[in-house]
């Protein structure tokens, strides 16, 4: 899933970053200049992970592939122990049990110190677990949105459609949220300030891609780490 030509591609001098046409910021800069990519992986236990979470697996992907990167955030443990791989950046912004307000509250703090050129934010099944309305935890995404751009007018927002649940009533939910985040990424995203909904529902299988019904195994973790990969590399590209 690697592209060959990737790491030829990326070292260039002559890098340039699009999406659909529209230059994006400052990052064929950044590429040129091989200042690592400033990324902030933000959400709830699904980020966080038990250990690594998907986390693990995107940085050795992106490794691979010549993309200099710095994970950044306020954490660097997984959820009641450290990680036992030492080979990956291991910061990120992952809280365990949290909800979308949750995080809202906190986000003006570790954005200023972390200063993230792009967000991967995988927010909202706690909140939908707990029956809470799509529409109010919609707009509590919009916020921090928002506030990630008051920081930085040209941060990229990678926006997942969640994954699903073992649980049919609870996945119908999801289902409804992602419609919901897919209509917010269409009215947020601007050239400037890019807000892609990345689809992390499609594929997976909350029987076989989880060890408990809600929280990713190694295959589940794979297939995220995927998925932000393809996304990451659409940021990069001429």
């Amino acid at each position: 899933m690697i592209p060959a030509s990737v790491r030829k591609h990326v070292l260039s001098a002559m890098v340039s970053v699009a999406l659909g046409g529209a230059l994006l910021g400052n990052f064929g800069d950044v590429l040129a200049e091989q200042t690592p990519l400033r990324i902030m992986p933000l959400g709830d236990s699904i980020t966080q992970g038990h250990r690594d979470s998907y986390r693990r697996p995107l940085w050795l992907a992106l490794k691979r592939a010549g993309i200099k990167v710095d994970f950044v955030g306020s954490m660097t443990r997984g959820y009641g122990a450290d990680s036992e791989a030492a080979d990956f950046d291991r910061d990120h912004e992952g809280h365990w049990g949290w909800r979308a307000d949750h995080v809202l509250a906190h986000i003006d703090a570790w954005v200023a110190r972390a200063n993230p050129d792009v967000v991967l934010m995988h927010l909202g099944t706690n909140d939908v677990g707990v029956g809470q309305d799509i529409d109010d935890t919609t707009q509590e995404i919009a916020r921090i949105i928002q506030r990630l751009r008051h920081h930085n007018h040209g941060v990229h927002i990678l926006l997942a459609a969640i994954i699903p649940f073992d649980h049919e009533r609870v996945t119908q939910r999801i289902k409804q949220f992602n419609q919901s985040l897919s209509g917010l990424a269409a009215t947020m995203d601007t050239p400037a300030s890019r807000v892609v909904l990345v689809d992390q529902f499609t594929g997976f299988d909350a029987e076989q891609d989880t060890y408990d019904g809600t929280h990713p195994n190694d295959s589940g973790n794979i297939k995220i780490a995927d998925n932000w990969f393809a996304a990451i590399q659409a940021l990069i590209k001429k």
